[in-house]
């Protein structure tokens, strides 16, 4: 029986993506998965009329291959796109504020003082700076100043990444922005081309997310042909044995080996650490030195009059001095249709990452009472929500805090010694659900030209009179 010429543990949605877009190139690949079905965090509940994401709850796009993917893959067809006239907040002061979104909008906006307005405008004027572990605070404070910081860069840091502005990297956490300030010299003039150049361009930026939930795009890229996935199989080990990779699962049904030129390892920083230790560790050592921010999710669903604040946003962000338990709100009944009963809305709220770690030892009710003490003034709640669920996850997003960017640097420089070794998760180039998908179709181009390589090389040797056992023949045990 022929054995897939690539390996894929974790069945996330890296790990699904990168078997996607393999499958594409016509390279036979399996995924194994320790859980007992795949996609990771991403799974969607329907209950009560209810529709909620366990964790992503939405995909927000700017990039020409993520549509290829959801157009190839059937999925074009269930998507459900987010309006684009949807206001987004912020809490200042304790109101709920629109963020400008457009020159003439923030110059009456009441969110900042004519001085940062002001300075705002004038950012071209900055000369480049900083240095390559500036932090997330350093690099807005310097191109912005300290008003926008706090008042719309913090909440979003906090409020998305789970993470630390002081503490988290520019260039690691802002790419795009740190990227213009180093191509254009300023942030606003590099909008400007990018604006200019995208009126060019087929694809529109759009958010979007799926008819049945984020949990549609993990189901059909897991039974995608050319995709085999198992699941309830956990890594023991991964070891070199001559050209190949040679991995140990263990699972219910007793222990399972194979051998593979081409191995993807698609799972969380310890897990990954823990079974990279026999073969490199400092490879193990550097992956193992990532930390995870803890976050919980608090779904609650009301009758739609019970609800003064107009739901006409995608919700809102907090800023650390507002001093509010959680981090941020979506209304996510107003973002994609079906996701509460007719009459009711359905209010998501952030809770935990570095802010407030502790938050997820609550109970249940305490964390509901908690969340409700703060956002009932803000929206005008009256009474009791007709549906409560609470999602945690203790080691919910990967840090890029402190000098990230040379930890990655030497992760890369470590598997270049590990031909047939790549790594390929959220604690790499990117935690949303784009940019693991973007990441993916990078990582399958790079075991593609490996495996075009490998070839050959086996067919020059094959000319010379040396013959082999080809690739996808010599991978099982």
């Amino acid at each position: 029986m022929n054995r897939p010429n690539v390996l894929i543990i974790g069945g996330g949605i890296s790990g699904l993506s990168t078997a996607w877009w393999l499958a594409r190139c016509g390279i036979g690949v399996e995924i194994w998965e320790a859980g007992e079905r795949p996609g990771g965090k991403i799974r969607t509940t329907r209950e009560q009329g209810y529709l909620t994401e366990r964790a992503a709850g939405l995909l927000v796009n700017h990039r020409p291959e993520i549509d290829r993917l959801v157009l190839e893959s059937g999925l074009e067809a269930g998507k459900s796109v987010q309006p684009d006239n949807l206001n987004r907040y912020v809490l200042r002061q304790g109101q709920l504020v629109r963020v400008p979104m457009e020159a003439p909008a923030l110059m009456t906006s009441n969110l900042w003082s004519w001085q940062t307005k002001v300075r705002l405008m004038s950012e071209m004027l900055i000369p480049r700076g900083g240095h390559e572990s500036e932090t997330v605070a350093e690099f807005i404070t310097r191109r912005f100043g300290r008003e926008v910081l706090e008042t719309t860069i913090e909440p979003f840091i906090a409020g998305t990444l789970a993470s630390d502005v002081d503490q988290a990297s520019a260039q690691a956490v802002l790419p795009r922005l740190t990227e213009l300030e180093r191509r254009f010299g300023s942030i606003t003039m590099g909008m400007l081309v990018r604006r200019f150049i995208r009126r060019h361009r087929v694809n529109c930026a759009e958010t979007f997310s799926f008819r049945n939930g984020m949990s549609e795009l993990v189901d059909t890229l897991g039974t995608a042909p050319g995709v085999k996935l198992r699941s309830g199989l956990k890594v023991v080990s991964i070891s070199r044995e001559g050209s190949s990779w040679r991995v140990v699962a263990d699972s219910t049904e007793g222990r399972h080996i194979m051998c593979t030129p081409q191995l993807v390892l698609s799972i969380p920083a310890d897990n990954a650490s823990e079974v990279l230790r026999e073969t490199s560790g400092e490879l193990a050592s550097l992956v193992g030195g990532i930390d995870y921010a803890p976050l919980a999710v608090l779904h609650l669903g009301f009758q739609r009059n019970q609800i003064r604040q107009q739901l006409d946003g995608t919700g809102f962000l907090v800023p650390r001095q507002e001093g509010i338990g959680f981090n941020g709100n979506i209304w996510m009944s107003g973002l994609f249709p079906e996701r509460a009963p007719e009459g009711h809305a359905l209010l998501s709220t952030y809770l935990g990452g570095t802010r407030h770690p502790g938050q997820l030892d609550q109970d249940d009710m305490t964390m509901m009472e908690n969340v409700l003490s703060g956002l009932s003034p803000l929206m005008g709640i009256r009474g009791l929500p007709d549906y409560v669920r609470i999602d945690r996850h203790p080691k919910g997003l990967p840090l890029y805090h402190g000098d990230y960017p040379a930890r990655i640097e030497q992760i890369r420089h470590c598997l270049e010694k590990l031909p047939g070794l790549h790594i390929n998760a959220n604690y790499i180039d990117g935690v949303s659900v784009r940019e693991r998908i973007f990441q993916s179709m990078r990582t399958a181009n790079k075991v593609s030209k490996q495996i075009d390589g490998r070839e050959n090389a086996q067919r020059r040797r094959v000319s010379a009179g040396h013959p082999v056992v080809p690739s996808s023949q010599a991978t099982g045990i």
